[in-house]
């Protein structure tokens, strides 16, 4: 299956808010606000990638804070969204439906790239077998980044640490790092170690990382069945020339959504983001982003930041439910 085509035709120009306007009337969009429905939260993580919570204990929370739809999008992994059981009596009884996600990281030369994906075959063979190299190259990337701060910083960690992140059942993020840090006193909070030293040592180390390229991550979803969605592009650090010129290639290389509500997203961003989607006839979706609290406690499940989303309806989640992926 060839993805990436050369002979998609997009309209670059200025998009003015009366074609905006018109287009989020559209059947195909205006089902983006439903007041009467339960608040969705496609974008979190557990304790498989850099959350703080298990898969279970996360889905608790959903259903204690009355959420309607979950997807757990774990960085590079679908192990934990495979510990769910969703015959369990509570998740049948609260009716919540939970959605297979992940959010696998790709090479961006400055900022950060990750694409979310929805609704795939959890036990795709090349999916799970590119997962697993994935969690190896996670192990050589933190270890180069503890490298650069020894080398920047003097800061060392006992081989114990570092025996017991090899050997853990997670991939490994520099939010394992950020821990240690805390743990021996060189920060005060995990933000603060990422702010001392571990935004600055990603940065000269990232060239080194084995991370896929975006065209590989969209093949890798869309093959697995599942449906490829950017996530947080306000992240990706780019002028808006340069980001219609990425979107326009990711496009034509299978993307299928964008990522427009998010908890580091202004509303202004997020009015942006949804004109995009509707300039380009992509899905939408929105998501907390949601670690726990001890990993970035002003993030809410289902509300973000300082209750800036809350998600009721999605043209993504609409596209999904036509299909068998949901419990």
């Amino acid at each position: 299956m060839k993805i990436c085509s050369n002979k998609t035709n997009y309209n670059m120009k200025k998009i003015n808010s009366s074609l905006i306007v018109e287009k989020l009337n559209n059947p195909s969009f205006s089902n983006l606000t439903n007041s009467s429905t339960k608040i969705i939260d496609m974008h979190t993580h557990t304790n498989y990638s850099d959350g703080a919570l298990s898969p279970q204990e996360l889905i608790d929370l959903a259903i204690a804070k009355n959420i309607g739809t979950i997807a757990i999008t774990d960085h590079n992994t679908i192990e934990g969204i495979k510990t769910i059981n969703r015959s369990d009596k509570l998740i049948k009884d609260s009716d919540i439906k939970i959605i297979n996600g992940i959010e696998i990281s790709a090479k961006a030369n400055k900022g950060r790239m990750h694409i979310l994906g929805y609704g795939f075959d959890l036990n795709n063979k090349t999916l799970n077998k590119k997962l697993v190299d994935l969690k190896d190259n996670s192990i050589n990337q933190v270890l180069s980044i503890m490298e650069q701060i020894k080398r920047d910083y003097g800061i060392r960690f006992s081989y114990e640490d570092i025996k017991e992140l090899v050997n853990a059942n997670h991939n490994l993020g520099r939010p394992d790092l950020a821990k240690l840090c805390v743990k021996y006193g060189y920060a005060t909070s995990i933000k603060d170690a990422f702010d001392k030293y571990l935004v600055d040592a990603y940065n000269k180390t990232r060239q080194s990382n084995n991370q896929l390229q975006y065209q590989e991550c969209l093949e890798l979803i869309i093959n697995s069945g599942g449906i490829p969605v950017l996530a947080h592009p306000k992240s990706l650090e780019l002028s808006e020339k340069e980001f219609l010129i990425l979107l326009k290639d990711m496009i034509s290389c299978g993307l299928q959504g964008i990522e427009v509500y998010h908890s580091s997203h202004t509303k202004k961003e997020m009015n942006y983001y949804l004109s995009i989607a509707a300039e380009y006839g992509l899905l939408v979706s929105g998501g907390s982003d949601f670690h726990g609290k001890s990993v970035k406690p002003d993030i809410e499940l289902g509300t973000g930041k300082n209750n800036n989303i809350k998600i009721k309806k999605l043209s993504l989640l609409d596209k999904l439910e036509k299909r068998t992926f949901l419990h």
